[in-house]
């Protein structure tokens, strides 16, 4: 996510839930990173569920947090779309 608009898209909305991992990491770049390195290694290991049109949409673990991803892969190249961390509903 080298694209800073895709980042503000991705971190400026509140609704993704992100701030743990912004806090975690201590910026919203380190964060991004990690999320990007989490779904290239699912790449390279074979585990990225994607669809026949280069989709997929999956849950990582990222350093504790279930963090929701979704993109494309195009000519090999994995793309985060969005990320967001699912509201954990009230007992």
């Amino acid at each position: 996510m080298d694209d800073p608009n895709r980042r503000r898209h991705i971190f400026g909305e509140p609704r993704h839930d992100l701030e743990p991992l912004v806090r975690q990491y201590g910026s919203e770049e380190a964060a991004s990173q990690a999320i990007e390195n989490a779904v290239n290694a699912a790449f390279d290991g074979g585990d990225l569920i994607i669809d026949d049109n280069g989709l997929y949409e999956q849950v990582f673990d990222i350093s504790g947090n279930s963090v929701t991803v979704s993109g494309r892969v195009i000519d090999g190249t994995v793309r985060v779309g969005t990320a967001w961390i699912p509201l954990k509903e009230s007992d």
